[in-house]
């Protein structure tokens, strides 16, 4: 009897692992298939491609030192899927590295922190973190520059995060800070 559940569990976990396999390639084939379109905000330096058949919601001309723009998947009726970019000034009394901003960031961050790590962002260092709840998962990740931080958040259901995950990674991966 032993030897059957060892092969039966053998032969689950084989196919769980052909099965996740083929989802990625599949969701990977849906993102390659996607056309992105580019954003370029001269005002606040910044260029980033995204979804052509997706939503965009631009603030920045409301505040002249910050700017607050979020695009969406126009079939998306939750509202739950965003990527969203912020552009903030930080005041000269505010003069902090990049570790005390980090620091800073995940002190404030409400809900539990399930990664944080190092990376880059427009070719600069960067930190990401990822912040889970029942519902939503949230991805920021941030930079600074010339007293600017950048910061991109990718929200979405919890079930959805890893599916819609790639498009979120290539819009970051298109995020550019020019002059």
């Amino acid at each position: 009897m032993s030897t059957f559940l060892l092969f039966a569990f053998i032969i689950i976990s084989i196919w769980l692992s052909l099965f996740y396999a083929i989802n990625q390639r599949i969701t990977t084939a849906q993102t390659a298939e996607l056309n992105f379109v580019p954003y370029n905000n001269p005002t606040f330096g910044i260029r980033i491609q995204y979804p052509e058949n997706w939503g965009r919601l631009d603030l920045s001309f409301l505040q002249n030192d910050s700017a607050d723009i979020e695009f969406y998947p126009l079939d998306d009726a939750s509202g739950a899927l965003s990527v969203r970019i912020q552009v903030q000034s930080l005041f000269p009394s505010q003069n902090m590295t990049s570790d005390e901003y980090t620091n800073l960031q995940i002190d404030s961050t409400e809900g539990k922190i399930t990664e944080s790590n190092p990376t880059t962002l427009a070719n600069l260092p960067a930190h990401e973190i990822v912040v889970g709840n029942s519902v939503l998962k949230t991805m920021k990740v941030w930079t600074l520059e010339d007293g600017r931080v950048f910061t991109i958040t990718y929200e979405a259901e919890e079930e959805d995060f890893q599916n819609d995950f790639p498009i979120a990674q290539r819009m970051i991966e298109s995020f550019q800070i020019i002059e």
